[in-house]
């Protein structure tokens, strides 16, 4: 009788347990960069053994979304600065698993022929019109951009934003027809690999200078998968393997392609996988 109720207890415990998750969600943005840390992670965590599903989102959105368990996971989350705001929200409902990426420079960049070097000199000029071409809403170059402009007191310049695609599009057909533009920049991106493009000074060091990209996870995520807490946390990659990846991204234009090369050739290096 004792044995027959330990075996039914047992097996009531079991049939309660939950089933260990196989599935994560992972969200990206529409810049070069969260690509293919994207890529880089959904790759890594397949090879673990999960089933990984991704979505494109606007920055905002990589917050709330993680906090209300709509997702599992984001590799495209900058900090300290530019994401201050949904921190302050929903950092209590989010695990920082901390840096994925180095820090980033961030500035105003202008054609190499444009007559400016420093971004103090826009105060007594019209280059572009006075135009800043950034990228969507939320994005951290933006938001960091809009503060900086502040300080600067360039109050009569107007920032344009729109997609990652369009952010490129414009850009690249500006130098094609070499006329003004003026660009909300970071590097390592995609844009600033462009031989042809020049940082303005920011001879007031009013940009932020410790921003990076951070891996970001749900709540719950480490007891309902903790094999891939483990994996997202291990994506770290320091400014020549980004810039090397964005590099092989121009290249190929197939963001999986690119992604695979980029690993296979750590692994004939000798070199082990950021997630092993």
């Amino acid at each position: 009788m004792k044995h027959g109720l330990l075996l039914t207890l047992t097996l009531l415990l079991a049939a309660c347990s939950p089933e260990p998750q196989q599935h994560i969600r992972l969200l990206g943005g529409d810049w070069g960069s969260a690509h293919i840390m994207t890529e880089l992670a959904r790759q890594e965590l397949e090879q673990a053994g999960f089933a990984v599903t991704t979505k494109q989102v606007p920055p905002g959105q990589i917050w709330s979304a993680l906090a209300n368990g709509e997702a599992d996971a984001s590799l495209a989350a900058w900090l300290p600065d530019s994401s201050r705001h949904h921190a302050e929200r929903f950092f209590d409902k989010l695990h920082d698993l901390g840096p994925n990426g180095p820090v980033l420079k961030l500035g105003l960049a202008v054609p190499e022929s444009a007559p400016l070097s420093r971004i103090s000199e826009l105060a007594s000029n019209n280059y572009a019109d006075q135009h800043i071409t950034g990228m969507m809403p939320g994005h951290g170059s933006l938001v960091l951009t809009e503060q900086a402009l502040a300080r600067y007191q360039l109050d009569n310049h107007q920032l344009l934003a729109g997609s990652g695609e369009a952010y490129e599009h414009l850009v690249n057909n500006a130098i094609e027809q070499q006329t003004p533009i003026i660009i909300a920049a970071w590097a390592p991106g995609s844009v600033m690999q462009h031989p042809k493009l020049k940082w303005l000074e920011d001879d007031q060091g009013f940009f932020a200078s410790q921003e990076r990209a951070h891996t970001l996870v749900r709540r719950g995520l480490e007891d309902s998968a903790p094999k891939a807490m483990e994996v997202l946390g291990n994506i770290r990659l320091n400014e020549t393997e980004l810039t090397q990846l964005l590099q092989l991204l121009a290249q190929e234009e197939k963001l999986t392609v690119a992604v695979n090369k980029w690993r296979a050739g750590r692994q004939q290096s000798g070199v082990n996988p950021p997630a092993s």
